[in-house]
């Protein structure tokens, strides 16, 4: 589509809600830039605004944040696309079934927060005594964390049955019951090998073999961070937020985290490719955070 296209359609929409909206002349002026960083985008990747599809707003999103542009004006940027959407679906030049892609919550998904290698090394990395049980499992939880990206809940689910210490990798049953394979260095083998020793069928398991409650599992985490001297609220899905992201920033293909992770739908991944700041060239038996 031509750029003179882009542009009548720009400025019959701005006389739109200039008439019908009575919109001050600063919103118009907001709008009609919007509009703009909209049209070159779709200029730029040759897409066609009637055909226009969810991957292509996400990209879009990546796209302004490359701008730098804040996550107020990205949120306005969305807000005037969805208006112009609706207004081309009353006329009768797109279907309103595209007006459907603005009805998902994952457009304005806020970017997850990270922290860097460094952090990472002072949260696991540390001496502890032969007799310190408790020290080796949090060691434990917050490796697995670390190296796999698990969520909470599926960690506070491993099952004994579910490790398998010699080829370091663990079946973790995901949302849907969905199943899937995830490892882990061999650093961390002799702690969850320890907590193989403990009461009931859970690795982390409670003195009446009951799963550890996710709870717990946060405090520990909090915990970790304030002892080495972080300055965030370290959560545990900072945690996984960081394992995809070591991953996408080492080369390795999106849709291959997407199934490490255990997403649905690959929409969900891509979020971690506006956090990513530098493609670093390693072997595949080195991807994830302590490489």
């Amino acid at each position: 589509m031509e750029h003179k296209q882009f542009r009548e359609i720009g400025e019959n929409f701005l006389i739109f809600l200039s008439v019908e909206k009575n919109l001050s002349h600063n919103t118009l002026q907001a709008y009609n830039q919007d509009l703009k960083n909209f049209f070159e985008f779709l200029a730029a990747n040759r897409i066609s605004y009637k055909y226009i599809k969810a991957k292509n707003l996400l990209d879009f999103i990546i796209f302004l944040k490359r701008k730098n542009f804040s996550s107020t004006t990205i949120a306005r940027n969305i807000s005037a696309i969805r208006g112009l959407y609706r207004y081309l679906a009353s006329k009768g030049d797109i279907s309103p079934s595209v007006l459907n892609l603005f009805e998902s919550p994952k457009i304005e998904r806020k970017i997850p927060s990270v922290i860097g290698k460094q952090d990472v090394d002072k949260i696991i990395s540390t001496k502890i005594s032969k007799r310190d049980d408790v020290h080796k499992r949090n060691l434990a939880i917050l490796g697995l964390l670390v190296t796999t990206g698990l969520r909470i809940s599926e960690l506070a689910g491993l099952k004994k049955t579910d490790i398998n210490l010699k080829e370091n990798w663990i079946r973790v049953t995901g949302k849907g019951k969905k199943e899937r394979i995830v490892f882990f260095p061999q650093e961390i083998t002799p702690f969850v090998e320890h907590c193989m020793n403990g009461p009931g069928q859970f690795i982390f398991g409670t003195k009446t073999g009951k799963p550890m409650s996710r709870q717990n599992i946060w405090k520990i985490v909090h915990k970790a961070g304030k002892t080495a001297g972080l300055q965030i609220n370290l959560k545990p899905h900072m945690l996984r937020h960081t394992f995809a992201t070591r991953l996408l920033e080492a080369g390795m293909d999106i849709r291959v985290i997407q199934e490490l992770l255990g997403h649905k739908s690959i929409s969900t991944t891509k979020i971690y490719t506006q956090v990513t700041t530098t493609q670093l060239k390693t072997v595949h038996k080195k991807f994830h955070p302590r490489a």
